[in-house]
């Protein structure tokens, strides 16, 4: 019997890699580090946003026309990449599993596909504070400096497509960080009923004394080897990185930018949020260089901002070109 697959759906650093821990434990559950398998099966649909050395644009024009050629249509191509994908699944699988969880942040980019591909799959969509998110990003991966620039394609377009798949999907169920950390078992046993599995009451025993789910250069850098335990430290450890004047104003306008309805749909409350971000302490240091980086982000302009904003395929633009 195959597996049949569980999805968390979430931005990078949204805790998505102590979901995936804490279903790890169940014996009926099997997963690995982010796999990213399903990624370059349906970004191959889209014609921009990709850089091959055979020209990425040129191949999905032929795979979309083929496909269009097909009797069914789309459908067999979803049809047979939801096979495809099985089969791997059913490979990484201990074969006493009835789950398999795949858990890759990035796959808000190919979210509609996946979730038209597997109908019947189970989708757990997570949620954390996005300015949370943005603090997590920049202290793991820039050493606290102001890189965000380089998230823009997952603080913008990411956010915008997953309320999207979470508003249009009767069958998910959404997750809070925060609810997470603060109440494991009472949203652990919420979790086990949406996946129709008997809930452990020994599960935090058995999630203290788990491998950790390793992969090199794959997953979470850091989650992979710091969980021993849960703690709610990390719900207002952000404020410690948005601690000057120029970060804040940032913020302000991304929560805006964000705004009351993609917040709702993803448990949050502007009004809150803005209110801790107006009580957040307002430094000067790194001011500076903060400044300088976003300028250098926006004459860069690695993605295009407009595009991403809006949810649609962008296209790098290169300023300056060696002769």
């Amino acid at each position: 019997m195959s597996v049949k697959p569980i999805f968390i759906f979430s931005l990078p650093r949204a805790g998505s890699t102590l979901l995936q821990r804490l279903l790890g434990v169940h014996e009926s559950i099997d997963t690995t580090a982010e796999p990213w398998l399903a990624l370059p099966v349906f970004f191959a649909l889209k014609e921009r946003g990709a850089t091959a050395v055979y020209g990425h644009s040129a191949s999905s024009a032929a795979l979309n026309g083929y496909i269009d050629s097909l009797p069914g249509g789309r459908s067999d191509y979803y049809s047979s990449a939801s096979r495809f994908l099985c089969d791997l699944y059913d490979c990484g699988s201990s074969g006493n599993a009835i789950y398999f969880l795949d858990k890759t942040p990035r796959y808000h980019l190919v979210v509609d596909e996946i979730m038209m591909a597997f109908p019947d799959a189970k989708f757990i969509f997570l949620w954390r504070n996005p300015l949370a998110i943005a603090s997590s990003m920049i202290k793991t991966w820039c050493d606290s400096k102001w890189n965000l620039y380089i998230f823009y394609v997952d603080l913008y377009s990411g956010i915008n497509s997953l309320v999207n798949a979470s508003r249009n999907s009767k069958n998910k169920i959404d997750v809070k960080y925060e609810d997470l950390i603060r109440s494991p078992e009472c949203e652990m046993q919420r979790i086990m009923e949406y996946l129709e599995l008997e809930y452990a009451p020994d599960f935090m025993d058995k999630f203290k004394d788990a491998k950790t789910i390793d992969a090199p250069g794959r997953g979470d850098p850091t989650g992979q080897y710091e969980y021993s335990g849960i703690s709610s430290k990390s719900t207002n450890s952000w404020k410690n990185i948005i601690s000057h004047v120029y970060r804040k104003r940032w913020c302000k306008q991304y929560l805006n930018w964000i705004g009351r309805d993609r917040l709702d749909v993803m448990g949050y409350d502007l009004d809150t949020l803005q209110n801790e971000l107006r009580d957040c302490p307002a430094r000067y240091k790194k001011l500076f260089s903060d400044i300088i980086r976003s300028f250098y982000g926006v004459i860069a302009n690695q993605y295009c901002l407009e595009e991403i904003r809006n949810n649609k395929p962008w296209k790098r633009k290169v300023y300056f070109k060696k002769n």
